[in-house]
């Protein structure tokens, strides 16, 4: 668990040191907006700040979850996820014009990164305990990932037809599929 510890805590220095913060506007938007608004990807996680800044360090969840990190490893032990730490939808398909919004409401940081192929991220600990012991190439490259802090929204542009995946490179299972079409 220390490499866990380890990693999470660079994610912060990272995240800290980008000068990233949400738009004010962040929670605002409506998830039943017309078609020709933007499409809304919503990352979420239910971390419990207490024990997840006990195990990993100041700041690590700065949500309202109510997962303790015990039962978070115990889950994904068991199952290779925890089902409070995904994207949803995990499938979309939409028209090539249409903008997409990433959100994260939970509590913790997450990437939205694309990949060719999915697979692990950059935290080894979490790529065994979900089963993805190798990573995606794209996760280890550092210089292109872009964090998401708790609350914060980004869009997804210029898209091209075709299949696109998308995953968070701290929570390996956190992943959607994009098709997009004419």
């Amino acid at each position: 668990m220390n490499t866990i510890r380890s990693a999470l805590v660079s994610v912060a220095v990272l995240v800290a040191c980008s000068g990233q913060s949400p738009p004010s506007d962040a929670l605002s938007r409506s998830p039943l907006a017309p078609a020709s608004a933007d499409f809304t990807i919503t990352m979420l996680d239910r971390c419990e700040p207490e024990s997840f800044n006990a195990a990993l360090g100041p700041g690590t969840c700065v949500g309202d979850g109510n997962v303790t990190f015990g039962a978070f490893i115990a889950e994904l032990v068991k199952k290779q996820i925890h089902h409070q730490w995904r994207n949803q939808p995990k499938h979309v398909a939409l028209k090539s014009e249409r903008p997409i919004t990433v959100v994260n409401v939970g509590g913790e940081v997450h990437t939205f990164t694309h990949v060719a192929e999915f697979g692990g991220g950059f935290i080894p600990d979490l790529n065994n305990l979900s089963g993805n012991p190798i990573p995606a190439p794209e996760c280890l490259d550092f210089g292109t990932i872009q964090f998401l802090p708790a609350g914060s929204v980004t869009p997804v542009a210029g898209l091209p037809e075709g299949t696109h995946h998308f995953m968070c490179c701290i929570h390996p299972w956190m992943r959607t599929t994009t098709e997009v079409h004419r």
